[in-house]
């Protein structure tokens, strides 16, 4: 009986210690989301280009010595629209007048953006 109690307690221990672990993980793969997007955003306003970030290739595409070099004009809209979704649905504005103006200026710059590759 007391062999019994301690596995049931051990067992218990163990499933507390990896729901732990699973809700920092989440917490911390949630904030450092969250920073990326909000780092893009301030680089992409206050220079009008994109972050040095989104020019690299993903390091799964660098495994590859033949993929082509460089990030497309696809590749960086892409970025670039989930970014401004990510910001449509954004709780962390003081309000939704601040909302409308970063959004109004991110389609701003992504129409410059659109403006150059047709050149």
């Amino acid at each position: 009986m007391d062999l019994l109690l301690l596995f049931i307690l051990a067992a218990i221990a163990g499933a507390a210690a990896v729901a732990g672990i699973i809700i920092w993980s989440t917490q911390r793969a949630t904030s450092s989301a969250i920073t990326s997007y909000f780092k893009a955003s301030e680089y992409i306003l206050e220079t009008g280009e994109p972050p040095p970030k989104w020019l690299a290739k993903p390091w799964h595409k660098r495994l590859f010595r033949s993929a082509r070099s460089g990030v497309t004009h696809s590749e960086l809209m892409a970025r670039f629209d989930d970014l401004v979704r990510f910001f449509e649905h954004c709780r962390f504005f003081e309000d939704e007048w601040a909302r409308e103006q970063m959004l109004a200026q991110l389609a701003s710059i992504r129409q410059n953006w659109q403006d150059r590759a047709r050149v």
